[in-house]
């Protein structure tokens, strides 16, 4: 079993060599506690990403919710610049009863402002908005798209689980990830430098949106193997993420899958 201090070592031993620092509840202000993981990541070559509350709303309805969002984003920037993130992960929030492009407007607002404040602060951490799961989310693939084009110091966090369950199970070969991969290369013009995030996902009843995570090869989807072929055909250079109930193993699984798709 890994202890906190000997958690980066364990990583490199198994054969790892990233990490999400996961912020969900609440962001460490001691900087200097960072500082310490962010050295003892580097002393393994341990490259991190930043996972940024899940209290993040940039279309409410509420002002004073956005406010508090977007204080939390920039938080979340400078916890990370302190780890030595490149990347913050987040959920851009809710539609909240509006018309999807309005919701996308405001929170696009909103994201500038977190951005351009942060970099006023000198912070260099970029922003990744997260494709989500459920319909009654914003984080579409097209709206992080958006937010990416549109927004300067913005990078999509690419959940392909999250694309699954949103799209009603759309993922179940190569072919599907090719459609995605295609057009994410057209619009942001390269794939390099892409966050992912990856798991198999219930889909709920309904048949649309996600219910909860499952590990690799319960047979639920979305499957890996042919994203590792597309990854490796395409030799693409991202930092994936592994979200499953076991994160450890099935991170492996995700590695070894890679490697086996680079030497055929």
């Amino acid at each position: 079993m890994c202890s906190r201090e000997s958690a980066f070592s364990c990583l490199r031993e198994m054969g790892l060599d990233a990490m999400e620092y996961q912020a969900v509840r609440a962001v460490p202000r001691r900087l200097d506690r960072l500082a310490a993981i962010a050295r003892r990541a580097a002393a393994n070559d341990i490259r991190m990403s930043l996972h940024g509350p899940y209290a993040i709303n940039l279309a409410s309805r509420e002002e004073n919710k956005i406010e508090a969002s977007v204080e939390r984003l920039i938080a979340a920037a400078r916890a990370a610049d302190a780890l030595g993130a490149g990347h913050v992960t987040f959920h851009p929030g809710y539609y909240s009863g509006r018309p999807p492009e309005e919701a996308l407007r405001m929170a696009m607002s909103a994201l500038s402002r977190a951005v351009r404040e942060a970099r006023d602060d000198g912070i260099r951490a970029e922003f990744g908005p997260e494709t989500t799961g459920k319909p009654s989310q914003l984080g579409s693939l097209d709206e992080v798209l958006r937010m990416a084009e549109e927004v300067d110091g913005v990078w999509p966090t690419i959940d392909f689980a999250h694309i699954h369950a949103r799209e009603g199970r759309s993922i179940s070969g190569r072919s599907d990830y090719a459609r995605i991969l295609d057009l994410i290369e057209d619009r942001l013009g390269t794939l390099d430098g892409l966050v992912i995030h990856f798991t198999e996902v219930e889909v709920t009843s309904s048949g649309v949106g996600e219910r909860r995570h499952h590990e690799l090869g319960t047979g639920y989807g979305p499957p890996f193997d042919p994203l590792a072929e597309e990854m490796a055909s395409r030799g693409v250079r991202w930092l994936v993420i592994s979200e499953s109930p076991n994160l450890e193993a099935d991170a492996l699984k995700m590695r070894e899958a890679y490697e086996r798709a680079r030497r055929r």
